[in-house]
């Protein structure tokens, strides 16, 4: 079988470069989970860094949601949901289940590559950050995507996984929804996705968020937990925030069918597209 690999380099010219390096090697060159892209290997050749990745061809969240992948098809509910649980234990594992802890510190959907089984891998650690045994939080620069980015951490500095259950249930709604976390050329009301759904949700107009491409539509108790889920996950207060290991639970909860049943009405991965 032909092994394929992708790579990112680094053209070591400045400080940040060799440290993003540096950090990416070491947060995730020894763990191993299937909602996280393997790195096969690094190379370093004078001012030239390479990282070795597994390949995964089919695309980004990114791209199926608002990009070129759309053309393909429209992802159905259930392969939303499949993706962003698949990243939520992929941020479970990192958070609880390893020492020290890697905090990622930019979850967006652009960095969550998609293989041909629609399972969702988590990428791009350059801005990574380690939680030894005992510390409660570290004190950074921010870094980040614009409407992924904790408030807390954009206010303080304070880093904690707390940050990242933030940007998991900022990436959850946009799964949802379909909407990017900010958009300028909406109403003023709208720009901002995260409060646009709360009055929406407030207002008792929850179904309407939908993604409207979507050609079948979430069970309103679906819908329900996935929306409770992400607004847990988005809190504005840290501390009332989930553990991701705590949002797994929550997206994994039986809904009243049997496995058997939903089995059998398990829908394509994509809604129409041209192909």
């Amino acid at each position: 079988m032909e092994l394929m690999l992708q790579s990112k380099n680094f053209l070591i010219t400045w400080g940040q470069a060799e440290k993003e390096f540096r950090v990416e090697v070491e947060a995730i060159g020894h763990v191993r989970h299937k909602n996280l892209v393997r790195l096969l290997g690094y190379c370093v050749e004078g001012s030239h860094r390479m990282l070795v990745y597994e390949y995964i061809s089919n695309g980004n969240l990114e791209q199926w949601l608002h990009g070129a992948m759309r053309q393909q098809g429209v992802l159905t509910w259930e392969a939303r949901i499949k993706i962003t649980l698949g990243i939520a234990k992929a941020l479970a594992y990192l958070h609880e289940d390893i020492e020290p802890k890697v905090i990622h510190r930019d979850i967006k959907s652009s960095n969550i590559l998609i293989d041909e089984e629609f399972n969702g891998k988590l990428s791009d650690f350059g801005l990574s950050k380690l939680l030894g045994e005992g510390k409660s939080h570290i004190t950074t620069r921010v870094m980040g995507t614009f409407g992924y980015v904790a408030p807390e951490y954009v206010n303080t500095g304070l880093l904690n996984e707390k940050s990242d259950v933030y940007s998991f249930g900022v990436l959850l709604l946009e799964a949802v929804t379909g909407r990017d976390p900010v958009n300028y050329s909406r109403p003023a009301n709208e720009v901002h996705m995260v409060e646009w759904l709360k009055q929406m949700v407030g207002s008792r107009r929850a179904e309407e968020v939908v993604d409207s491409e979507m050609e079948a539509k979430p069970t309103k108790q679906a819908l329900k937990r996935a929306l409770l889920v992400a607004l847990k996950c988005v809190d504005p207060v840290a501390d009332r925030r989930p553990t991701m290991g705590q949002a797994v639970r929550m997206l994994e909860a039986e809904d009243g069918l049997s496995r058997e049943e939903r089995r059998k009405s398990r829908p394509a991965h994509v809604d129409g597209g041209d192909t």
